[in-house]
């Protein structure tokens, strides 16, 4: 990543396509996006004064809850993209965050939603949100994406995929997983010539619990309508995401 800023409350990242954030067809991996958007809103909240080191201050922590993500193309391998990300007016114990991936011609590639929980460390509950003490006077209203991060319901019980251990890689500085290694079991649930015929257009996931190291997980998918799946990932039965991609095989990019 490039130069950061803060302007009206938005944060704004330059970001240069490398090899190890693409797949084989040369487009940055979903992963590899969450990834930017992560870091950029974990350094926005440090420079709006609600950031990590504040929390742990207090003995609390931020988790992702729920994300949304629309993509119109995935940045190419060699492309210099901008992030741009915001936080949104709290509606209830959620504090809203949108972002965005602009091109160099200024076009919006994905935007996304998501919906952050402060939970304390020792109960794992969330907390209040009227306490943050954030720098910002007002909340930008710019919207990324039209959609709201919803919740998703339970459905009947899809097929396995695949299990894995929580490994060393997949953790974060909480100690639990990442939201972004969520992301890649997800697309680690189709297989690579699928990939190659289908490009992602929409992700939402919920994360329901914490997957601890050396957990055994088990991703599981139910088929539905127009390129729709459904997955759950569960962590020793225990649900700990819910998620729904939207493919397309007929668009180019």
């Amino acid at each position: 990543m490039n130069a950061e800023g803060v302007q009206a409350g938005i944060w704004t990242v330059g970001v240069r396509l490398h090899s190890y954030d693409v797949d084989f067809k040369r487009r940055a991996t979903l992963d590899a996006v969450c990834r930017y958007f992560l870091d950029a809103a974990w350094n926005h909240a440090e420079a709006l004064g609600v950031g990590y080191t504040h929390l742990a201050d207090q003995k609390k922590f931020w988790v992702l809850s729920r994300f949304v993500m629309k993509i119109q193309r995935l940045p190419q391998w060699g492309e210099n993209v901008t992030l741009n990300t915001w936080p949104r007016a709290p509606r209830g114990i959620f504090a809203l965050r949108d972002f965005e991936v602009v091109d160099s011609q200024g076009a919006r590639v994905v935007g996304g939603a998501s919906a952050w929980l402060v939970l304390d460390a020792h109960s794992r509950r969330p907390q209040r949100l009227d306490k943050l003490q954030w720098s910002l006077k007002r909340f930008p209203v710019e919207r990324a994406t039209e959609q709201e991060p919803q919740k998703l319901a339970e459905r009947d019980n899809g097929a396995e995929c695949f299990s894995t251990l929580v490994r060393y890689g997949d953790l974060d500085v909480n100690d639990h997983v990442n939201s972004a290694s969520y992301i890649r079991w997800l697309l680690d649930a189709y297989p690579a010539e699928f990939h190659r015929k289908h490009t992602v257009r929409l992700v939402e996931v919920n994360y329901l619990g914490e997957t601890k190291g050396g957990q055994k997980v088990s991703v599981l998918k139910t088929d539905g309508e127009a390129g729709q799946f459904w997955h759950e990932i569960r962590a020793e039965a225990e649900v700990t995401c819910r998620a729904r991609l939207l493919w397309d095989s007929q668009r180019t990019e």
